[in-house]
């Protein structure tokens, strides 16, 4: 597993970068956040889901809201001064992360949308205080991500993440920069 530094000259926030992909995991988000023919895609295949969840009846109200809401999550997580302040964007993934804080699954959304709750998520392990690897996100348009195929496989990759990280010694930033500094 390769990591990448987001920004660069600040050890905070990683993405899972895979060998085959041109860049990192949290690049690739964005770009299909931001991509028209992918969104309406998606939300042609998961048109039940946007009715019934969020009550939305037109695609394009769906991709417009999604480009909105990808402009804004993107400057919270990559914007001076929201990068110094991580830890108020990712909350725990469910109870069991909320228990224990070392190498917890959390999750990320604009949680201020004002029209209707984000369904835009980014996934992450959290190292320690405001360190943050981003293994990948979904479009989440169902109460629990098991009941989709592709938030499932988005819970799949925290959790291969968050195994790698503890098979390699990893508990914190320095330990998961040295790992970094051996690949």
């Amino acid at each position: 597993m390769e990591f990448a530094r987001i920004i660069n000259g600040h050890d905070h926030l990683w993405a899972v970068k895979s060998p085959e992909k041109d860049t990192d995991e949290l690049t690739l988000l964005f770009r299909k956040w931001n991509n028209g023919e992918f969104l309406f895609d998606f939300f042609m295949e998961n048109l039940d889901d946007l009715k019934d969840f969020f009550h939305i009846q037109r695609i394009e109200e769906a991709v417009t809201d999604t480009f909105e809401d990808a402009e804004a999550l993107q400057e919270l997580i990559l914007d001076f001064p929201y990068t110094e302040n991580l830890d108020e964007l990712f909350k725990p993934l469910d109870v069991t992360d909320n228990r224990t804080r070392e190498l917890s699954r959390e999750k990320a959304r604009n949680w201020d949308r004002r029209k209707h709750a984000s369904w835009l998520r980014i996934y992450a392990i959290r190292l320690e205080p405001n360190i943050y690897v981003v293994t990948g996100g979904a479009i989440k348009l169902t109460r629990t991500m098991q009941e989709r195929k592709h938030t499932l496989e988005q819970l799949e990759k925290l959790n291969r993440c968050k195994a790698y990280l503890k098979a390699n010694g990893v508990f914190d930033q320095d330990s998961f920069v040295e790992l970094t500094n051996e690949n």
